[in-house]
């Protein structure tokens, strides 16, 4: 699938750690189980005496509910228990609000949020086409499904309000009584001197330009179950989450039930993609029928369950305008988005559309900055959290707005690029909107990329095939995706907690903050601390995703572990390190600065190994506490807490503020040709260099990336969530909802650049979400560029062969 040209992937280590094992492909300590097949996901959980629960979901986008009757459902035989949006009102609160969706995140009025009071099934009326409005449980998942054909539920259809710029008139249906409009959000930010800008400039450029919407399509769909313990009160939930801590006191404060406790546990997730960094209301059904029936209970969405409920993403509109002088220097940016937040469910869909007004500016050097976002409730699944988190919006206008530029200046894209890039001096860089960028090369990255893709040969190339009548077009694109999210009034608070634990034969344990949707923390954990240590790899075990065992996290998204998780592990195992060889130092007599472990072994720095082990150190720590420095604990055991040193909690007047630590970034070249009769395009190049500073696992980190690449790539083309004008979903299952698969994916040519991140230990930005980001605006481009010939204008996504036949054969835009 890939070619690398220049990346060296190391040998799997030896058990000897003089050979350092970071940097290094060590064999992935996750991978054996999951290729034979005998890992354990979170819908592999079976428990003794288990229901089964199944949704009864609403058949309408909009409309009252008069009755919901579960009488026949519940006289079914194998059914246990049954409930309403009416009954829950019992037991629970309105579903508490994701963090950052609280009532004044900024504590200044920006972001202003109105707000609903959900529960977890629809009490009076219901929003969108697949809202759950009662549960049922049964000892078998056949019969649960068979109840809900038993429900009786009578509904009042209501006028559906399905386009969100529509949903601004103010002749508009209103979705929630007691609102004064359809706005959910509005968030502004703004620098310098915007309006001067566009005044003095030469060329002003303004367009319209969409990103529709899609959704994550994870191997295992969601999966929730629970257990409840009636004589601790403990209730356990495994649950395909990447927040267990969070989410576990989500689901405390949701209850209203006294005296339970929840453990939450994240087991092998299926992937993540940001959609299960949410708050859903299956995540308290459950534990809920579980406390009420005093069984276990488990529920797994179907993938019709998935696409008609499970949040989306992406659908935003800008209106956006680019002020440059007749030579290409960008002098100002304006931009107005308005983004289709589905329902007001309180998830975190809003700071991702706050995320894509603070990086609309990119890679680029712009000093006049203002951006506006409404976030606009519709009759649709309600917005939340994907993998590109609001950056890949924000890369897509302005990588399009760049070819845009480029070609009204009768300029060559690159060169337009390079004209405008923040320079390497200038890092690190604080942006117009506040986050100050680490590192990068942005130029030299774009070139190695052009190089690569042989971008000259290409464009000979295109002339020669144009004239035998064929359509052919290049593109290019030099994208950012901040990673290490960390903001006020949210739970991603900049800080990273790793407890370690050295036992008596040595070995160690690692219990992190964060949880593994597929991203191989066992993996680079142990390469960081059996490092530090000087132990085997093999002799470093991991611990994450589980709420009771771990320190509390706010759990893993936004690449937040190469940054700040993997500063914790380094960090904190030198500190271990440190009382090893305190502790060492004193039993030998010998200075402590003078000594190292190496093997496992205590050694005199440049003078071979002395009669102590790690182990020795570490029986003394446990067992003999009176041979051990004065003044020094017990036992080898500790728990670090890294703080991000490069964000800012407290926007500014105009909303700005450095709300993510690391930019990694990534440029991209893609040559394709367009069958005009069919709509068809096809990749004839791909060319990826990334930058995600140093890397940790070379071999992790390109998985993560062709698999992030594949996953932009998706969106481009192929990937839509389409409504009626009634509010139905018609893209319920992949018959309907196309992916890509490996025959659609190009082989990829891949380098890397490494400008290493001078705010962490390790020099690491992050690798997972970067990829996704390219290939929506790279291949934009290369279409328009393809169908220049032709005249056509591409400003919205996907492209897919009949949005391609359409443009084609449609009057040439003016």
């Amino acid at each position: 699938m890939s070619k690398d040209s220049g990346a060296a992937v190391a040998e799997p280590p030896a058990k000897s750690n003089k050979a350092k094992l970071t940097g290094s492909s060590a064999k992935q300590k996750e991978s054996y189980d999951v290729l034979v097949g005998q890992e354990k996901y979170t819908a592999d959980f079976k428990l003794p005496n288990m229901l089964h629960a199944a949704i009864y979901r609403s058949p309408y986008a909009h409309a009252k509910i008069v009755s919901v009757d579960l009488s026949e459902a519940l006289a079914l035989p194998g059914v246990v228990i049954g409930l309403t949006g009416q009954d829950i009102t019992r037991y629970l609160k309105p579903m508490l609000p994701f963090p950052f969706q609280s009532r004044n995140p900024f504590q200044g009025g920006n972001p202003k949020i109105q707000f609903f009071d959900h529960y977890c099934l629809a009490t009076d009326k219901v929003r969108f086409v697949g809202e759950a409005v009662a549960i049922i449980a049964a000892t078998d998942r056949y019969i649960a499904e068979d109840a809900l054909e038993l429900v009786r539920a009578e509904f009042e259809p209501c006028e559906p309000v399905v386009n969100a710029e529509a949903a601004l008139e103010n002749t508009s249906k209103r979705l929630y009584e007691g609102w004064d409009d359809n706005v959910m959000l509005r968030f502004r930010v703004r620098g310098g001197e915007v309006d001067e800008a566009f005044e003095k400039a030469n060329v002003v450029i303004r367009e319209r330009i969409k990103s529709s919407r899609f959704t994550g399509t994870p191997i295992e769909p969601r999966a929730v179950t629970a257990q409840y313990d009636q004589g601790t009160g403990l209730v356990t939930v495994w649950d395909t989450t990447q927040i267990p801590h969070n989410m576990s006191t989500l689901i405390s404060e949701t209850m209203a039930l006294p005296n339970l406790t929840f453990r939450v546990v994240a087991p092998r997730i299926g992937g993540g993609f940001g959609q299960k960094w949410d708050f859903y209301p299956e995540e308290v059904l459950i534990p809920l029928l579980a406390v009420l029936a005093e069984r276990p209970v488990r529920w797994v969405e179907t993938r019709s369950e998935h696409m008609k409920s499970t949040h989306h993403a992406r659908d935003q509109v800008h209106y956006i305008e680019l002020a440059l002088s007749k030579d290409g220097i960008i002098q100002g940016l304006r931009d107005k988005i308005i983004a289709d937040v589905g329902t007001a469910y309180p998830n975190g869909g809003l700071a991702s559309i706050i995320t894509t007004t603070m990086f609309v500016p990119g890679a680029y050097r712009i000093r006049n900055y203002s951006g506006e976002v409404l976030g606009v409730v519709t009759n649709k699944t309600s917005y939340g959290a994907h993998r590109g988190f609001g950056k890949s919006e924000a890369a897509y206008v302005i990588e399009r707005m760049l070819d845009i530029a480029a070609n009204r200046l009768e300029m060559d894209p690159a060169e337009l690029r390079f004209k405008n890039f923040i320079p390497p001096g200038e890092f690190p860089y604080t942006s117009v909107t506040g986050t100050r960028y680490d590192s990068g090369d942005y130029a030299m990255t774009l070139r190695r990329a052009l190089e690569l893709a042989d971008y000259q040969g290409w464009r000979r190339q295109q002339k020669q095939m144009r004239a035998e009548g064929r359509y052919v077009g290049i593109g290019m694109s030099l994208v950012i995706e901040p990673s290490s999210a960390t903001r006020m009034g949210s739970y991603n608070p900049g800080y990273y907690s790793i407890v370690f634990r050295m036992d008596p034969t040595g070995k160690v344990y690692v219990f992190t903050g964060g949880c593994d949707e597929g991203q191989g923390h066992r993996t680079t954990i142990s390469q960081l601390v059996a490092d530090e240590l000087g132990v085997a790899y093999e002799d470093v075990y991991v611990v994450e995703g589980d709420s009771l065992a771990c320190p509390f996290g706010s759990g893993s998204y936004s690449s937040r572990f190469a940054v700040v998780g993997s500063a914790a592990a380094t960090l904190g195992a030198r500190q271990l390190k440190e009382k090893i060889l305190h502790i060492a130092g004193h039993l030998l007599s010998e200075p402590e600065e003078t000594l190292e472990i190496i093997d496992g072994r205590i050694e005199k720095i440049g003078g071979g190994p002395t009669r102590l082990s790690a182990i020795d150190v570490a029986k003394a720590a446990y067992f003999a506490p009176w041979s051990l420095p004065p003044g020094t604990d017990p036992a080898l055991h500790l728990i670090y807490h890294y703080f991000d040193p490069n964000v800012t909690f407290k926007p500014d007047a105009q909303g700005r503020v450095g709300m993510f630590s690391s930019v990694p970034y990534d440029a991209n070249v893609a040559v394709v040709e367009v069958d005009i009769e069919t709509g068809q395009l096809k990749i004839l190049k791909y060319v990826s260099v990334h930058d995600c500073g140093n890397m940790i696992n070379p071999a992790i980190v390109a998985g993560q990336h062709i698999g992030a690449l594949v996953h932009g790539i998706g969106g481009a083309l192929f990937e839509e969530i389409v409504y009626d004008e009634s509010g139905n979903l018609l893209t319920e299952n992949f018959k309907d909802y196309l992916v890509p698969t490996a025959m659609e994916v190009p082989e990829f040519t891949l380098d890397h650049t490494v400008t290493p991140n001078p705010f962490n230990p390790g020099g690491y930005k992050g690798a997972g979400e970067t990829g996704t980001v390219g290939p929506p605006a790279v291949l934009s481009n290369a279409l328009e560029d393809a169908l220049k010939p032709l005249g056509k204008k591409i400003r919205t996504l996907p492209l897919s062969p009949q949005f391609i036949w359409n443009t084609v054969h449609q009057p040439t835009q003016t």
